[in-house]
């Protein structure tokens, strides 16, 4: 074999060489993606709902019925002038906000007209009297003479008709003198009870008409607040009705409050009534509370009280009537109630616990239900959430929450 066979297959062989080395590289690393251990897969962890809780409050005894209203005079009233004439005299307390005593002469219109005629009508009225006492003189002496044959029965029957006639002429001098006097005693004008003058339109010197309105007035020995409650409100009350004057019944206490500055007062007050009628608009009952001497300066309730005000027509006062006793009952935030009456619970766990309860009342943002199946120390869940089970897991993040003090009840 000469040296060019001898090189070729020297190099056949060293690529068969190399192929091979290829071949079991390639081989290898098949066998060890093969063989090689696979990684353990575990499922996604489940993320559980994450909810917000608060604790529940539990009180004991009457919840008490809160609502709100102006309040207003127990009577107020248009003076007016029922008589023509000038204004001669006007009461120095006659001005807007003007104190007055039940009695007090406010407006007097000149008196002097008035009196000339009642003079001229009792003049009138004598002469009317004369006559008649005239006719009954010659009647009788008529009836003397008739009975002696005298006078014909004619003569009679003309002297009864100027009698009767003379009868008619006095009844209507009496009638002109009653008229005549009360148009005098219409020139004074008197305030029908202790009160302040809302708005006055009078002045000296003034000529009124009759029918003319010349200021308005109010009683300010009591003031009345009334109040718009739902019938589950009212229906909270104990027999609210038994103190309307029907019944004779003992009035429902209530006590009125007003912000004043940056303070609170209060006052005693008494349930006066509820409306005969509920309000077709709204559906609700309008209660009425009274408050008796308005002018007592209210209690301080509040931090910071300065001196106290009267309690004044047109203030807007919040009203705490007292209520049945419930025993013991919760106080909830109000947006923790589902459907209206039922709440989510945080059960033992930190699972979902879905229990109804029955509604007494709505005040502000908090709610108060029945104890009734919440536990003591029981968290209320007040998230919303999308779907919910019974007994379903969730995580929780404590809102702590303090009431405010106009839900508290009454003490």
């Amino acid at each position: 074999m000469d040296s060019s066979q001898r090189d070729s297959h020297s190099r056949w062989f060293w690529r068969f060489l190399a192929l091979g080395v290829l071949a079991a590289g390639v081989a290898g690393f098949v066998a060890l993606q093969i063989l090689k251990p696979r990684p353990v897969v575990s499922a996604p962890a489940k993320q559980l709902p994450l909810v917000r809780v608060a604790p529940v409050e539990f009180r004991n005894g009457a919840l008490p019925v809160t609502g709100h209203g102006l309040v207003k005079p127990r009577a107020e009233i248009a003076l007016a002038a029922e008589i023509s004439g000038k204004v001669s005299y006007v009461s120095p307390e006659f001005v807007t906000g003007g104190a007055f005593s039940g009695g007090d002469v406010l407006i007097r219109i000149d008196p002097e007209p008035f009196r000339a005629a009642l003079a001229q009508a009792r003049a009138d009225r004598q002469s009317a009297l004369a006559a008649l006492k005239l006719a009954e003189q010659q009647l009788a002496r008529t009836e003397q003479l008739i009975a002696k044959g005298f006078l014909s029965r004619q003569t009679l029957d003309e002297r009864i008709a100027v009698r009767d006639q003379a009868k008619a002429a006095l009844a209507r001098t009496d009638a002109l003198e009653k008229s005549r006097r009360i148009d005098l005693e219409r020139t004074t004008i008197r305030a029908p009870f202790e009160g302040k003058v809302l708005s006055e339109k009078i002045d000296l010197g003034e000529t009124v008409q009759p029918g003319k309105e010349l200021a308005r007035i109010f009683a300010d020995d009591v003031v009345e607040i009334p109040v718009s409650l739902t019938d589950r409100d009212v229906a909270l009350i104990s027999d609210p009705w038994r103190g309307n004057a029907s019944t004779g019944g003992e009035k429902v206490p209530a006590t009125v409050t007003v912000e004043h500055g940056s303070a609170r007062y209060a006052w005693p007050g008494r349930v006066d009534r509820i409306e005969a009628a509920v309000d077709s608009a709204t559906r609700t009952f309008n209660v009425v509370v009274r408050v008796v001497d308005p002018a007592t300066r209210g209690k301080p309730v509040s931090a910071g009280a300065a001196e106290a005000p009267p309690l004044l027509v047109g203030m807007y006062a919040t009203v705490e009537i007292a209520g049945r006793d419930h025993g013991r009952y919760a106080m909830v935030p109000r947006r923790a109630l589902r459907d209206g009456n039922v709440l989510w619970l945080l059960a033992a766990g930190d699972v979902v616990s879905i229990q109804p309860v029955r509604l007494l009342r709505e005040a502000n943002e908090m709610a108060a239900v029945s104890a009734d199946g919440v536990p003591e120390g029981a968290r209320i869940i007040v998230s919303d959430l999308k779907v919910i089970t019974q007994g379903m897991p969730v995580r929780v993040v404590d809102e702590p929450r303090a009431p405010g003090p106009a839900e508290r009840p009454a003490s």
